[in-house]
């Protein structure tokens, strides 16, 4: 691509793992926008969850010169598959949900992201046209972002907030010195821990007032913010696993007792 202005050495390495993700993206000209959006702020990386036909006019209109963005575009058939690979994944949302996740604006989510960008694959997703990404798709994602406007309708459309954030890498990253040295937990490993905490309540019997997967949400909201490294969650089941040895241990007594005083 031709360089307006000299990109610096971390913004050539940090955007190789940068990645934005469209899930069930609706309409072709916002698919085209999104690319042109990510390609003039320097970055490649374009993943497309079941979108929509992209094989028409609207969407190289709207490319402009972009079109290689979209024809390299990952194209997966579910959000997961979309986000297994990734370290840490940013969820766009303009509505407040009811699990009470803190927001981070584009520039606090910018210094976050591209930080972690240095050594791992990292991802910021973009929800539907009509109706934004689904609750179950925002607990997936470690941390959550929105763009303050004046008015709350009418809202971005998906381009725009492409672009938003995308300028705002942009910026960060001309400017800013990375320093990073972690090595961030998986999705898939964070899916594990969540399942062995979610047996651990179970074994105990523990009830929570709002349900077991309300109270694992809550453990989402903090790891998510925390961006847990791989050994944080290796402790997190080492913790689990005391608790469960013992517990184990203490009903193995128990039954002894209790075969001893009935005979």
């Amino acid at each position: 691509m031709s360089q307006r202005i000299a990109l610096s050495e971390k913004f050539k390495a940090v955007r190789q793992n940068v990645h934005f993700i469209l899930v069930e993206p609706e309409s072709p000209g916002n698919v085209g926008a999104a690319a042109r959006a990510i390609k003039t702020m320097g970055f490649e990386k374009l993943i497309l969850v079941r979108p929509c036909s992209l094989d028409n006019d609207e969407v190289r209109m709207l490319a402009h010169r972009s079109m290689d963005i979209v024809q390299k575009a990952a194209i997966v058939d579910d959000f997961k598959q979309a986000v297994a690979p990734m370290r840490l994944t940013v969820a766009t949302t303009m509505r407040r949900r009811h699990f009470k996740f803190p927001f981070f604006s584009p520039e606090q989510i910018a210094q976050k992201l591209l930080a972690a960008a240095l050594e791992h694959p990292v991802a910021i997703v973009f929800g539907r046209e009509s109706s934004g990404l689904t609750n179950e798709e925002i607990l997936q994602c470690h941390l959550h972002s929105t763009i303050q406007t004046a008015t709350q309708n009418p809202a971005l459309n998906l381009a725009q907030s492409v672009m938003i954030y995308a300028h705002t890498f942009f910026q960060h990253l001309q400017k800013a010195e990375l320093h990073y040295e972690y090595h961030l937990a998986s999705q898939y490993e964070l899916e594990k821990f969540y399942e062995h905490l979610s047996q651990a309540l179970q074994l105990v019997q523990f009830v929570p007032r709002d349900g077991i997967d309300n109270f694992v949400t809550r453990f989402r909201r903090l790891i998510g913010r925390a961006m847990a490294e791989q050994r944080d969650i290796r402790l997190l089941h080492k913790l689990l696993q005391i608790f469960e040895t013992r517990i184990n241990d203490l009903e193995r007594e128990c039954g002894q007792g209790v075969k001893k005083n009935i005979y």
